[in-house]
């Protein structure tokens, strides 16, 4: 294949910030948004693409339509098409030791997305990591500069060795260092800036290390174990030793510590194990004769559709514990119109169709319900470390960071923010919503176009 000079250009003109996608060749970009893989390949493969779109591609249809230039530019190829580059591409550049950096990036990426509770971002992960770290080069440690101060000898005559002494003494002085004011003058030293080159272990692998231990206590409850599972898969290459491991004997070294304190089991924690593992949780727990148990839950069926849903009484209501996924036509969607992202957050909903979502025997959660379940949860200042899925989740509440669309349909803060309807509003358009982030603590009532799409919980009638 003959790529052009002028897609290195422009291209490397994009990595410096000097051009946007907007800017790309209408052509190709028109055949990419209509789906016609074919002719986009006939562009790239001529050579007259002036920049790498990607828009809406499958990761497979756009290897198929940039494999060459992805192998040939890895690290821009990743900067204009994360996704696609990560999914599709990702254990190609993983396998290729000259391309640490566009790994690096793209374990990166994966992880942060399975940090969103992104499971096909972890199933990714998965064939990403053991490619990267099949491959030597990536496995060797890393020499950097580091700017530091260290002692030196003085000058050994005339007045710079006088200068140096007197500096010695003051500093001795200043820090009441006594052991080195007693040798400023037989041995005297002075600090100096320099440069000092410091091993440190390879970048991609620590990386993926830190990602892996502290991406199951950041995830979702619902994508926990997936890291698990990764932790045990690349323990080894990783050097992660089994104490850290959080599996099931994790769970068992968890209890007997809470046990010998006389301390209460964290109720997010246990319910992050639960989701995981409960029948052996709550064997571990009976065995160690804890009152406390995993949480059990309702099942409601819904009659339209067969889905199943999760209920927890919490302080006396019956909470769906998961976001509603019923199909209103027209009236709900998908987060980004992708499948995926309903079997994981639910659909999102207008205002009117959140009224009438909910099955029947069941309410969309009513201002006061919420107002309730705050209060219930320590205020409403408090209570989001407390029903959110990555946070203590005291209530198995699980709160889903399943983001909003506006009133154009545009999918924004997946994986950072939660909004939920209540069956309140305030007029002028706009109804009463719930809203919670994965950084903060507090639940904000906030008023919300209705036109806007959010999440749904509903509560089943008393």
């Amino acid at each position: 294949m003959r790529i052009s000079r002028k897609i290195f250009a422009v291209i490397g003109a994009i990595s410096f910030g000097l051009a946007t996608t907007a800017l790309a060749q209408p052509e190709l970009r028109e055949a990419i948004d209509a789906g016609d893989i074919a002719t986009a390949k006939k562009i790239v493969k001529k050579g007259a693409a002036e920049e790498i779109y990607c828009g809406k591609l499958s990761p497979e249809d756009a290897v198929k339509v940039y494999e060459k230039i992805f192998k040939a530019m890895p690290d821009q190829s990743f900067n204009l098409c994360p996704a696609q580059f990560s999914y599709g591409y990702g254990t190609k550049v993983c396998s290729n030791a000259k391309a640490m950096n566009a790994c690096t990036e793209v374990i990166t990426y994966l992880l942060m997305e399975g940090e969103n509770g992104n499971a096909k971002a972890l199933d990714a992960l998965e064939g990403v990591s053991k490619a990267a770290l099949k491959t030597k080069a990536f496995a060797k440690p890393f020499r950097m500069a580091v700017d530091t101060s260290i002692w030196v000898p003085c000058p050994k005559k005339g007045k710079a060795r006088e200068a140096c002494i007197e500096d010695c003494l003051q500093y001795a002085l200043n820090t009441k260092d006594s052991v080195r004011e007693a040798t400023c003058e037989s041995e005297p030293e002075h600090f100096i800036d320099t440069t000092i080159g410091v091993t440190v272990p390879s970048p991609l692998y620590e990386k993926l290390r830190t990602g892996l231990l502290e991406g199951y206590w950041k995830t979702q409850k619902t994508t926990a174990e997936k890291y698990s599972k990764l932790m045990k898969l690349n323990a080894k290459a990783l050097s992660i030793p089994d104490s850290e491991i959080v599996d099931i004997a994790y769970v068992a070294r968890w209890a007997d510590k809470h046990k010998a304190d006389s301390t209460a089991l964290p109720g997010g924690e246990l319910f992050r194990f639960c989701t995981s593992w409960q029948p052996a949780v709550d064997s571990i727990l009976a065995e160690k004769e804890f009152a406390t148990r995993c949480p059990v839950f309702e099942i409601f069926e819904d009659g339209r559709d067969g889905q199943k849903y999760k209920v927890k009484e919490i302080n006396g209501t019956r909470w769906f514990v998961q976001n509603l996924n019923f199909a209103v036509e027209e009236k709900s969607m998908c987060y980004d119109r992708e499948d995926d992202n309903c079997k994981t957050y639910g659909r999102l909903y207008t205002h009117e169709a959140a009224l009438a979502a909910c099955p029947e025997g069941t309410h969309l959660a009513t201002d006061d319900d919420w107002k309730m379940l705050e209060i219930y949860a320590g205020g409403a200042n408090t209570a989001a470390e407390k029903l959110r899925s990555n946070g203590s989740d005291d209530y198995a509440f699980t709160a889903m960071f399943g983001g909003y669309a506006n009133k154009n349909g545009i999918s924004v803060i997946q994986g950072e923010g939660a909004y939920f309807w209540t069956g309140n509003d305030v007029g002028d358009g706009r109804g009463v919503a719930r809203s919670m982030f994965s950084t903060d603590k507090e639940v904000s009532t906030i008023p919300v176009d209705k036109g806007f799409w959010l999440s749904v919980r509903c509560v089943v009638n008393d």
